[in-house]
This record gives C-alpha cells, structure tokens and sequence, in this order.
C-alpha cells in the first residue's frame, strides 16, 4: 500500500484534519490516517469496514462506490463513544497507480455535530420564543374582540379587561427586551470588555433600584462587602442587569420577612480559571432548588414552575443572559440550593 499512499500523497493524508479511509475492492481498510484512529476510536489493518464501522447505510454506500459508482454521500448519528453527527463522502478512487495497489475508495468523515446542534437550538429558540408569544397575543386579540362586542358598553368590564391587556403588553415588552439584551450579549461575548468597572457601586445602585420591592415582602437586603475590593475589566450596564436579574430573583423566590445576604468577597483559583476573583454570592432563603433542575437553569425559556414564574412576570430569559454576560466577563457562575432552606448564586468575575 506504501505506492497507492504515495502517489496520493501520504503527508496530506496523514495531516488531513477530518479522518480520511482508502479501501480496497474487498472493503478492507487498507489505509487510515491519525484522524481517523482518534476521532472513530478503531484500530484498522486490513480488516473489513464492517468490523470497525457497523452503520449499514455507510456499508452500503462503500460497496456501490466499490462496485463503480463515482460518489456517495450518507449523514450518521453515532451514539457512542460520544453523540457525534457525521457527514460520510464516499468516492470513487480514480488514480490508476493506487488502484494496482488496491485502493479503490477513498472515505472522509466530516464531524458536523456544532452545525446540528446549532439548527436544533435555532429551531427549539424559534418554537419556545412562538410558544411565549402566543398567549399574550391570543389574550389581547379574545379581550378586543370582547370590547368590541359583549362588554361594549360595559364600564366595569371595560377596566377590569383593560387591567389585562396591560398586564399583557408589559409581558411581551419585557420578553423583546430580554430577547434583544441575549442577542447583544452574544454578539459581544468574543471580545472582554475593557472599561474600568467598581462592582460595589454598581451593586449600591442595584439596591436603590431594588429595595422597594424587598419592603413590598417585607424582606431586607443584607450587604456585607470586604475592604479593598479593586476595580475590574467590565462592561458597567452588563453587570447592573447581572445584579439586578440576581437580586430579584432571590426577592421573587424568597420567602416574605426574610433576607437576601449580598456577600462580595476576593476569591482565589476558581475552577480552571486561576487568579484573583471578585465574588459576589447572592443568597434568600426560600424553597430552593432540586438538585435536577439547577444544570438546566441557565437555559432560555427554562423555567422550573412555568405558571409562578409568568405570575411574576418572568420571561425564562434572565438567567440565560446572566450566564451569557459572565462568560463575556471569562468569569463563572455558581449555583448552591437545599430544598426548602434556599439558594445561592454565586457570581465570579476575575481580576
């Protein structure tokens, strides 16, 4: 096989990102370059396809390629040993100096897993943000068409539908608003922002903007922040909304007549990311979090109580975008919660 490899050129081969096969006229793997040992996880030497690639749909591509058909194509899902989509060209190999050698096919994987799962994430994004706005719609179009007809000349009806409508409206506006800071962040999220930022003034005006809702449930907002915490690298507006988003989440879901404690400390070495953080940990104390839905809460329209959750006017967006602006931030986002104590998220962004 050395000639066939030869001739094809066996450096591009073997430095071909993608993983790359030569079969023979018997379907036996008669050359396989790092890729293809890595990425496919076989060990090949002479042996037939089938005994390392068992995908009926690429056998049978690879035999009509081998029978004289000048090209296939076939997209694979393999579940193991990790979910991976893959696009298979399988081509007629026409070179007659590695046909004597015995290559008569020539198989490149192209990995498109990061393509499917984008598409599948832009169709689940399209359904959830249909599925969000239909409600309200559907509510504003029933409640006009019931002004316009039975509660026409109804005063009460009329003020009590109008109540609704506006309740409605202010839903869908902060569904666009919340839609609209996601696409900025993530438009953004590739470069870290560089403006000069002081986290615990940002967080005194987050209370000022805040603390009338705490006394609204008869709830305090406890600060405790170390001496000396330093400016750092970020993007002002962004973590006011991380702050805020934060905050009132833990006086939504905590209990009426506690307290929501904002600690912000210096940390060191968080996770992979080494250095000197600022933490900010955000706790209330309330009915918490099962642990099977804190991995999950960071995802768009996730919510853990739909029904609670739109009674408070939630969107299912912020704490996506929280996430988001963090890792804008190359910073971390820490969620801890026991059932029926509380929760605590705790935000880390580095010096």
């Amino acid at each position: 096989m050395a000639t066939a490899i030869d001739t094809f050129n066996s450096h591009l081969l073997k430095a071909f990102p993608d993983p790359v096969i030569l079969l023979n006229r018997s379907r036996e793997v008669v050359f396989a370059n790092q890729a293809a040992l890595e990425v496919l996880d076989a060990q090949y030497d002479g042996r037939d396809l089938a005994l390392s690639f068992r995908v009926p749909d690429v056998l049978a591509a690879a035999d009509a390629v081998i029978n004289g058909e000048a090209l296939r194509e076939v997209d694979v899902s393999l579940s193991v040993p990790v979910p991976r989509n893959l696009k298979i060209r399988i081509v007629r190999f026409v070179d007659p100096a590695a046909e004597k050698d015995g290559a008569v096919a020539l198989m490149v994987f192209q990995d498109i897993s990061s393509e499917t799962l984008a598409e599948q994430m832009r169709q689940d994004f399209v359904a959830n943000v249909s599925h969000e706005l239909r409600s309200p719609i559907a509510s504003l179009i029933g409640i006009i068409e019931t002004l316009q007809g039975p509660a026409k000349d109804d005063p009460e009806a009329r003020e009590r539908f109008l109540s609704i409508m506006g309740d409605e409206s202010q839903r869908m506006a902060r569904m666009i608003d919340d839609l609209l800071s996601l696409s900025r962040v993530e438009t953004s999220e590739r470069l870290r922002p560089q403006e000069q930022v002081n986290v615990i003034d940002l967080l005194e005006m987050t209370r000022e903007l805040l603390v009338g809702r705490a006394e609204e449930r008869k709830m305090e907002l406890e600060f405790d922040f170390a001496a000396d915490i330093p400016a750092l690298a970020g993007d002002r507006d962004e973590l006011m909304e991380v702050f805020q988003n934060l905050i009132d989440n833990a006086i939504k879901y905590g209990r009426e007549a506690t307290a929501v404690n904002i600690q912000v400390k210096i940390a060191e070495n968080i996770g992979e990311n080494e250095g000197r953080h600022i933490a900010i940990a955000i706790k209330n104390e309330g009915d918490g979090i099962a642990a099977d839905h804190i991995p999950r809460l960071t995802e768009r329209f996730y919510r853990i109580d739909k029904g609670r959750s739109r009674k408070l006017g939630g969107t299912g967006l912020g704490l996506a975008i929280v996430k988001h602006i963090v890792s804008h931030h190359r910073g971390q986002l820490s969620i801890d919660s026991t059932v029926g104590e509380g929760a605590t998220f705790t935000v880390y962004l580095p010096l």
